[in-house]
């Protein structure tokens, strides 16, 4: 396995820096520890009108670490969730090894859903919905980028460090306007 430079750590700790963590975690993610993670930012994040979109980005985050995460015993590159909030956003943040063949269609698809507006988010959306055996073939098809995009309003910052010659280390990040 290849050493991951400082440089690296430095690039992830930019992507999920944010001037207050509100919630943290890093190890192996599962249905339980979902449930613990979601009670804990109900507590954090209150009962204000953005908590429901903050809250339902976080389960998409959430569970694309428990469906996509790799993690091997022993493994040096463990999962990791950060929710955050400065003056003016909420943050989530998640990293999370992948599998090198994984990556063109992933990148593909966070590059498209960066480049369109709601009405074509919208209509991708649909269009997925529409066509169902493109569901059934990649187990949601996007629909959580999609969706993510949709509530956040934002461009997705995102970024791949190779681990391996067959593994790389996933970082997203999605911020959420706190007055909204």
């Amino acid at each position: 396995m290849k050493p991951l430079s400082s440089q690296f750590a430095y690039e992830t700790h930019q992507l999920m820096d944010v001037k207050s963590v509100r919630l943290t975690f890093s190890g192996e993610f599962s249905p339980n520890l979902i449930s613990v993670l979601l009670l804990m930012a109900k507590k954090t994040l209150g009962r204000t009108s953005i908590m429901k979109k903050t809250y339902n980005i976080m389960i998409e985050c959430l569970e694309n670490l428990t469906k996509h995460a790799l993690m091997n015993e022993g493994d040096t590159f463990p999962a990791i969730f950060v929710l955050g909030k400065d003056d003016d956003f909420y943050y989530l943040a998640t990293g999370n090894k992948i599998a090198q063949e994984k990556i063109s269609n992933l990148k593909d698809r966070l590059e498209k859903a960066n480049s369109l507006d709601r009405v074509a988010l919208l209509n991708w959306y649909n269009d997925i919905l529409i066509r169902d055996q493109e569901l059934n073939q990649n187990g949601g098809a996007g629909l959580g980028i999609i969706d993510m995009a949709l509530k956040s309003k934002h461009k997705f910052e995102y970024a791949f460090q190779e681990i391996d010659a067959h593994h790389s280390f996933f970082t997203l990040k999605v911020k959420i306007n706190s007055a909204d």
